[in-house]
């Protein structure tokens, strides 16, 4: 079949793009009496896509974003950022849907679609921060729509909005490096470099010219935005589910529950559990106090969480002999250490892992 021979050839999301055609084609020609029989595509599975981190930008980066865009585009990118809405919502969006009175916006719309994505109208509020911009935008549109383009007709779904954004991310400095690339004709010398700073071809002696390499950025990727920073300030994941029009909070859950190296390494820094408490010398490995090592405050809290154990003694008296003390098994993750005797522990004694202490 034509799907199983683009497999090596073609991504996962073109190949279901592919299979989403065919299977359209050939309903199209079951209504029409042109084919008999099953719709050959609904056979074939949908490929998996290989799950990525979404991109985004980060609350201090927003406003050197918007900085950097031409006035002109600044309600839209505006609005795209502070409502999460998609682009063709966006681009179909009228000064009717705008409530400044109310704080509302209704995303009716998406293209020329009279319906959005979800196949349903909403109401979303209008963010404080959000009213200027959307005040600019309907003092300046010369048609019923809120973003227009130039002509006051409706922007095309294939606008390039994701190279505005690219050339303003480049002017904001928010790059992966700079490209220097040497204009001498005939030389043909460049090289990536984390800075901007004009320096001397190493070839021939002019000067390198820099070039920004935006962050990879689409203009979906401000949907990105709007949730990852709603749910890094705390936003019950409901909430940023009605914001967002999924229709179940898992779909947010999925795509946006993620977090960044620095969000893991503030929840790792919570596990502070305080200095080690001193304890009986009997308490404390005799392999530790040889070797002069102090145990770690969590595993010294565990080991040093001694005492009589229950009940009595082998020997039948309560009372404390004199002994090297009991061993300590039990130490896995936060789980109590325990004591027992030898011959007691020796079924435990290979499930518990051994304290490697420097």
């Amino acid at each position: 079949m034509l799907l199983n021979a683009k497999t090596g050839e073609l991504s996962p999301e073109s190949l279901n793009h592919l299979r989403a055609l065919l299977h359209r084609i050939f309903e199209f020609a079951l209504r029409r009496g042109l084919f008999t029989g099953l719709n050959p595509a609904k056979s074939v599975p949908r490929f998996k896509k290989p799950k990525k981190l979404p991109r985004y930008l980060k609350a201090e980066e927003v406003p050197l974003m918007l900085a950097a865009l031409e006035r002109r585009w600044r309600p839209l990118f505006a609005t795209a950022v502070y409502t999460g809405m998609r682009k063709g919502e966006l681009l179909a969006l009228r000064k009717s849907d705008v409530d400044l009175t109310a704080g509302t916006v209704v995303v009716a719309r998406s293209h020329a679609s009279d319906t959005t994505k979800g196949g349903h109208a909403d109401l979303l509020p209008i963010a404080e921060g959000l009213v200027p911009f959307l005040r600019e935008a309907m003092t300046t549109s010369t048609s019923e729509l809120l973003f227009p383009a130039e002509d006051g007709s409706q922007r095309p779904p294939d606008s390039a909005l994701h190279k505005v954004l690219r050339r303003a991310l480049g002017r904001a400095g928010l790059v992966e490096g700079y490209n220097h690339v040497c204009r001498r004709k005939g030389c043909g010398y460049a090289v990536k470099k984390s800075h901007a700073v004009l320096e001397p071809c190493p070839r021939c002696g002019m000067k390198l010219w820099p070039r920004a390499l935006p962050r990879p950025l689409r203009f979906h990727d401000l949907r990105h935005t709007t949730a990852t920073l709603l749910l890094k300030a705390g936003v019950p994941l409901a909430t940023v589910q009605r914001i967002l029009r999924h229709s179940d909070p898992a779909i947010t859950s999925e795509i946006y529950g993620h977090l960044d190296v620095e969000d893991m390494r503030k929840g790792l820094n919570l596990l502070a559990f305080g200095p080690a408490v001193p304890g009986p010398a009997e308490a404390v490995p005799h392999a530790l106090l040889a070797a002069g090592a102090a145990p770690a405050p969590l595993a010294a809290s565990l080991l040093l969480e001694s005492g009589s154990p229950k009940g009595e003694s082998p020997g039948g008296s309560r009372e404390t002999r004199e002994s090297p003390g009991p061993s300590m098994v039990g130490a896995t993750g936060f789980e109590p250490a325990t004591t027992c005797t030898p011959s007691k522990c020796a079924t435990r004694l290979r499930y518990a892992p051994a304290l490697l202490l420097p």
